[in-house]
């Protein structure tokens, strides 16, 4: 619903100066609930379409020291039942002062704000700003709101983030309500590269990376059979583990931990320090996971 100012008609609220935005050499007085603001309104159109579009129709004239929006007791007074003075004030404390740094809005913070810049038709640079805040403290946000909020707002950039951040979730970590955040179509396409995924870890876990032994080894049959079998009972049981899996990330570092018994220190040594040819799947696994990604975002948020 858009939102609306009222006729120029006196205001039957008790109201009260706003302590931070009834500024003394401001241009016109809003009534937002039961606070007066006491804005310049050039900030005010510059920002918004819906100021802009509010300002221009010419019933606001400045030199009508009487008229609505230049005395408290006739304030121009923009309705919708979605403002409160909270989200009014994100709003001109961006505006008028300084932002916060993004870890001062919390995530409520930022959804109303996204909310308040969709039905007052604000610029791009505030929905940018607000963009990179809720991206700075995007874990604060399950990975299927990032996606609910990049459908709903069209900002492309939050449903890339969730989409990368939920593909790392199993399926037992995903509820009814985050289904319906995500829609049925993020979900399918969730599931399918969840599939995949899952596939390629219990490869990993079941076929340990051949050894490669260091110059000075001497038992390579012994090496070899005890490096199977702690990849096996390590690396096979932290990805395996129904109750909680660990990324292929934790698991290698506590992977490492482990007692590995006739496996020299120098060829250990020498499988950890070359250990990411185990991990060339997973780039491989990121690169598929992106392309499912921009084929999804193109579909739902075309450009």
């Amino acid at each position: 619903m858009t939102p609306s100012s009222s006729p120029s008609a006196p205001a039957t609220v008790t109201a009260t100066h706003h302590p931070d935005f009834y500024f003394e050499n401001g241009t016109y007085i809003i009534l937002v609930k039961d606070s007066l603001y006491k804005l310049n309104h050039d900030i005010l159109v510059n920002e918004s379409a819906f100021f802009s579009d509010l300002f221009s129709l010419g019933k606001f004239v400045p030199e009508d020291k009487d008229g609505e929006g230049h005395t408290d007791q006739n304030p121009i007074i923009v309705k919708d039942g979605f403002l409160t003075t909270e989200i009014f004030d994100l709003f001109l404390e961006i505006k008028f002062t300084c932002p916060c740094p993004p870890a001062k809005y919390s995530a409520d913070d930022l959804k109303n704000l996204l909310e308040f810049i969709r039905k007052f038709q604000c610029t791009t640079r505030l929905l940018s700003f607000v963009t990179s805040c809720i991206i700075e403290k995007s874990f604060s946000f399950h990975p299927s709101k990032l996606i609910y909020l990049g459908i709903k707002y069209r900002i492309r950039a939050l449903f890339e983030r969730g989409f990368m951040r939920l593909c790392d979730l199993p399926l037992t970590k995903i509820k009814k309500v985050h289904r319906r955040w995500m829609g049925m179509e993020t979900y399918v396409a969730y599931v399918y590269v969840r599939s995949h995924l899952d596939e390629y870890v219990r490869t990993v876990a079941v076929e340990a990376p051949p050894i490669v032994h260091a110059a000075r080894c001497q038992d390579h049959k012994g090496c070899e059979e005890d490096w199977g079998a702690v990849w096996w009972n390590g690396m096979g049981r932290l990805l395996l583990n129904g109750r909680s899996p660990y990324s292929f990330d934790d698991a290698i570092n506590l992977f490492k931990k482990l007692q590995f018994g006739r496996v020299g220190e120098d060829c250990k040594r020498y499988m950890f320090s070359n250990i990411m040819h185990v991990n060339k799947p997973l780039a491989h696994s990121h690169r598929f996971i992106t392309r499912v990604r921009d084929r999804l975002v193109q579909s739902i948020i075309p450009t």
